[in-house]
């Protein structure tokens, strides 16, 4: 009898054992974990004679080629970005990006990915758009995944418009249960105090009902702001604010969310400055993570949960 118990004990820690290292094996590979991801940073800022555009849509919906109509006002686009958020990524996937019928980019590798699989593309798009109405065009290779949705940042100059003061802030990070991570903090330097401002944020992975946290300058401006009211896992949301100070600090708070994937933050404010710029950053280069132990943990729970079941029959 002992020696049954000996063998039924060895048989469940052999099961363990061998499924978490299966799953670590996978998830160690792209499209298991792939880090916590890059908080949002200023990628460009500027002062222009114009206004800033953010418009985007529309949800996961499965759809390919996935469409997105953008009307821009009149002006010159002195910078424009497109960034294509998506679901499951896995190594070998791709997208072709098309505007106004003329292919932009074909790409494989997203610019950001975290977690399991959220990737994030950002394609510069400046020569390729005009005023008026604009199709752009995603077709995805992506089995099982696919776009949450196509978001459009746009400058455009107009000499009969006051100056703007704009900072455009992109990454790609996972606030999640499995990786212990409840907040990240974006930041807007050379902010005027007291200006009128509008603040535009996309998130995707979000769930109406689990309640989350967007904080500007330390005041609660947005509370279930990840809820889907875009489409399908997509939020693009915009608000009004006033900086307190000359460094302005966005925070986003998972709060009971599961998943919240913070991407991009555009700011724009009234100017006072009569010097025009345009200033670029290097994009920050993805560093690779070993899985965390709170995924492991919950790894381990699933092999146990496993192990006890197959020890029942």
């Amino acid at each position: 009898m002992r020696y049954l118990d000996f063998t039924k004990k060895v048989l469940v820690l052999g099961l363990l054992g061998a499924g978490l290292l299966f799953l670590l094996s996978s998830f160690s590979e792209t499209g298991g974990w792939q880090g916590d991801g890059t908080p949002p940073y200023t990628i460009a800022e500027g002062v222009v004679r114009g206004e800033v555009y953010v418009n985007g849509g529309h949800g996961y919906t499965g759809e390919n080629p996935y469409l997105e109509y953008f009307e821009l006002p009149a002006g010159d686009v002195r910078y424009a970005r497109l960034y294509v958020p998506v679901w499951n990524y896995d190594s070998g996937d791709s997208i072709r990006v098309t505007v106004n019928g003329h292919e932009l980019a074909s790409r494989q590798e997203p610019d950001y990915v975290s977690a399991w699989g959220i990737g994030l593309y950002c394609i510069e798009a400046n020569s390729s758009l005009s005023p008026g109405i604009n199709e752009v065009s995603v077709i995805s290779e992506n089995p099982g995944g696919g776009p949450y949705g196509v978001t459009l940042v746009a400058v455009s100059e107009n000499s009969s418009m006051p100056p703007v003061s704009f900072w455009v802030n992109e990454g790609n990070y996972a606030l999640a249960y499995t990786n212990k991570k409840d907040s990240v903090k974006s930041t807007f330097k050379g902010t005027l105090p007291g200006k009128n401002a509008s603040l535009h944020a996309l998130l995707v992975a979000g769930t109406e009902g689990e309640r989350d946290g967007l904080y500007f300058d330390s005041l609660l401006i947005g509370s279930d702001v990840g809820r889907s009211a875009g489409g399908k896992y997509f939020d693009l949301y915009s608000v009004s604010v006033s900086p307190g100070g000359p460094e302005s600090t966005l925070l986003f708070e998972r709060g009971d969310e599961g998943y919240l994937h913070p991407c991009v933050a555009v700011l724009v404010q009234e100017s006072e400055s009569g010097r025009e710029f345009l200033k670029t950053y290097e994009q920050k280069a993805e560093k690779g993570e070993q899985v965390p132990l709170p995924v492991i943990a919950v790894l381990l729970l699933a092999c146990l949960a496993l192990a006890l079941r197959s020890r029942k029959r």
